[in-house]
């Protein structure tokens, strides 16, 4: 679990600001976990960020329930509390009104949005071994001296993998581009656009 907490320390603010973003209309009537500046932050929402984290439910289950767990689950409350009490802060001292803050939360915004895209096209299968040794003659193809297959045969799995997320993410760029269409001008559009 503590790769989910780890996952958690660069993603908790992100994670939050989405789910509460995401709020139903629904009245939440779960015991109430921390109040930040008056705001309160539910057993309800602690567990949904915590669920929306772990990629495998039995897991954010375990880690819910687990009183081996009530450190790590602490921790997590902890940080939830400060990015809310940041992002609080934030609006009290009007920085979430400036400009560069407003361009780097867009950026960031996109970012987590491409990231989920990506991430809902990627199989957690492992490739099979012809797709390996097809990888690895597309490689190597020509090239004398090669090594054998198995002896490099973990880096070339790493290879594959790196390709498909490669993959994945200009057919996601490509799907975009064709439902959003972006016109730059001549002296702003990249080389070989």
């Amino acid at each position: 679990m503590s790769m989910l907490i780890h996952r958690t320390a660069l993603i908790a603010g992100s994670i939050l600001v989405l789910s509460l973003a995401c709020k139903t209309t629904k009245p939440d009537t779960s015991r109430v976990i921390a109040n930040v500046g008056g705001e309160k932050i539910t057993e309800a929402e602690f567990q949904d960020v915590v669920k929306t984290l772990s990629p495998d439910p039995k897991e954010a289950q375990a880690f819910l329930t687990d009183p081996a767990a009530r450190d790590e689950r602490a921790q997590l409350a902890s940080r939830i509390a400060m990015s809310r009490a940041i992002t609080t802060y934030a609006k009290q001292t009007g920085l979430d009104k400036d400009p560069a803050v407003k361009r780097q939360m867009e950026q960031q915004q996109a970012n987590i949005y491409f990231q989920v895209l990506a991430k809902k096209r990627m199989t957690t299968a492992e490739p099979t071994q012809e797709q390996l040794l097809a990888f690895y003659q597309e490689k190597t193809q020509g090239r004398a001296g090669a090594p054998a297959f198995e002896t490099v045969k973990a880096q070339v799995a790493e290879g594959w993998k790196q390709q498909r997320v490669q993959n994945i993410s200009l057919e996601i760029q490509k799907e975009i581009k064709a439902k959003v269409p972006v016109t730059l001008v001549d002296d702003y559009r990249p080389a070989g656009e």
